[in-house]
């Protein structure tokens, strides 16, 4: 992949990212009382047995006669969409992938081939010279919005969902928020939900540790039902922490930190905020100057974020490493030795952490304030993935039917299989974390906004670095460098109707 196709990708996707607040149109659904709307335990017998009447069904009314179905997509420990081996091998998430692989070519009679690349990059390198050379190799391709996504809708070799007749979007194992978020110009080019392992791993959360609520007579269970109750709140964490004393001993004292590593735009989005605007035919676009709501919430974190006796960062200051100040760059340690109340993390990190010596809890992201309805979970961006149906396949209504195929089976086996894979060490978690999980994965809300600092565009450089490294915050630099960068990417949006058109 070129640089130059690297830049005007991340440029037009940038003006292409969609911050969807969690009250409007692209949020989730739900009422006051988060739980009442999340997911239901995928493994009862009852529902299983719906899924695969569900599936036959489909598998009853077409006829594909030994076709192959050709899947590409990244393979490694973490991410992959494919089994270890095609055969049962005992790990929880490789055999679920097997199993739903082994049904589709029962029930549907045909030959699934499997085409693992090592990174994003190369997936979208194959698809893109694929279909530019005319050729119909792969019928489904899955990866990162930011890598493969952003690749293939660039060059135009992806097909909206406007012509899919079996996939059904209102299913429960399609996430809508993607649809809404990702929309450019009323058409949607990437799907996401249990079809794709990620989407139990890219989820925003916070990781609080239990040593360390002990040590400060922090009630967990308090801390549980007040995320029922819908009042977990920016201002009732900050209530929370301040049980913990600010660390006065630095690092090599004996101090605990009240917050580790928080990120920005986690709290823009869990505040249920919006960045992009859509005009009448549904383009993006970005107000000329910073809202107001975002420079308010700013002056609400940055203060507490950016005291080092209060928040320890990824970084201290510009330029300077964490190995420099702390003698470790791994600044998870502070949280396993019991010196951190509350880490910022990703679900993914709750895999890793599990394999850890501590004991800790998992909670959704803070809402705003009391008057925010629903929960708001950052799908964050690198870490999201979806799947994505190249231009030149062989047959749209094989892909059609073996998507909704797909979706329908992970949601009866990979969703069960990573909930255990995130919650299988009984010693580490709780009962309640299982509620935890089920409130964040039914709150998630997808954007681009991540890729403004990676694309080399910093309209949030100044509030970013303020939360995330620790340096002091400066209201007229975030509005003088939001407002240079909503200048280009308002240039850059006249040319993203033109991108999607090429996708016809």
């Amino acid at each position: 992949m070129t640089k130059k196709i690297l830049s005007l990708v991340l440029a037009i996707l940038f003006v292409a990212l969609a911050v969807c607040s969690c009250s409007g149109k692209s949020g989730p659904s739900g009422s006051e009382a988060p739980a009442s709307s999340a997911p239901t335990d995928s493994g009862t017998a009852e529902e299983r047995d719906e899924i695969n009447d569900y599936v036959k069904e489909l598998a009853a009314g077409v006829s594909f006669n030994g076709e192959t179905f050709t899947y590409i997509g990244k393979d490694d420990q973490t991410y992959s969409n494919f089994p270890i081996k095609e055969e049962e091998t005992g790990d929880i998430s490789s055999d679920a992938l097997y199993f739903r692989q082994r049904d589709i070519e029962e029930y549907f009679g045909i030959e699934w081939e499997s085409v693992r690349t090592k990174d994003g990059d190369e997936t979208g390198e194959r698809v893109i010279n694929e279909v530019t050379a005319g050729g119909n190799s792969y019928d489904l391709a899955s990866g990162s919005t930011m890598t493969v996504g952003q690749f293939l809708l660039n060059a135009a070799v992806i097909r909206s969902t406007d012509e899919l007749q079996f996939v059904d979007l209102d299913r429960e194992w399609w996430i809508s928020a993607m649809q809404d978020c990702y929309s450019i110009g009323g058409r949607q080019f990437f799907l996401t939900g249990p079809i794709v392992t990620n989407n139990y791993l890219d989820s925003t959360c916070i990781l609080f540790n239990k040593n360390v609520t002990s040590m400060f007579s922090i009630d967990d269970a308090a801390l549980y039902e007040t995320v029922r109750e819908g009042k977990w709140t920016i201002d009732k964490m900050f209530e929370t922490a301040s049980a913990v004393p600010v660390n006065t001993g630095g690092v090599s004292g004996n101090g605990v930190w009240r917050y580790q590593s928080p990120n920005g735009i986690s709290f823009i989005m869990s505040s249920g905020l919006s960045i992009t605007k859509f005009d009448e035919d549904g383009y993006p676009y970005v107000e000329d100057s910073l809202p107001r709501e975002i420079s308010d919430l700013a002056d609400l974190l940055c203060p507490v974020f950016s005291d080092n006796s209060e928040t320890i960062f990824v970084y201290i200051a510009k330029g300077e490493r964490p190995e420099q100040k702390f003698g470790t760059d791994h600044l998870e340690e502070f949280f396993i030795d019991d010196r951190v109340l509350f880490r910022f993390n990703v679900t993914q990190d709750v895999i890793s952490m599990r394999s850890q010596d501590v004991k800790f809890g998992v909670l959704p992201s803070p809402k705003l304030n009391g008057n925010q309805k629903e929960y708001c979970t950052w799908a964050a961006i690198g870490y999201d993935s979806a799947v994505y149906i190249p231009k030149t396949v062989r047959s749209i209504r094989l892909t059609d039917v073996m998507l909704e195929a797909m979706a329908a089976l992970s949601q009866k086996y990979v969703k069960e299989a990573y909930y255990d894979k995130l919650l299988r060490s009984q010693s580490i978690f709780d009962l309640e974390s299982r509620d935890m999980l089920d409130i964040i994965f039914s709150t998630k809300v997808y954007d681009m906004a991540g890729i403004y600092d990676n694309g080399g565009m910093n309209g949030y450089g100044d509030f970013l670095n303020a939360v995330n490294d620790g340096i002091v915050y400066d209201n007229g630099n975030l509005a003088s460098g939001y407002k240079g960068s909503a200048r280009f990417a308002n240039y850059m949006a006249k040319n993203l109707r033109k991108t999607v058109d090429k996708t016809d």
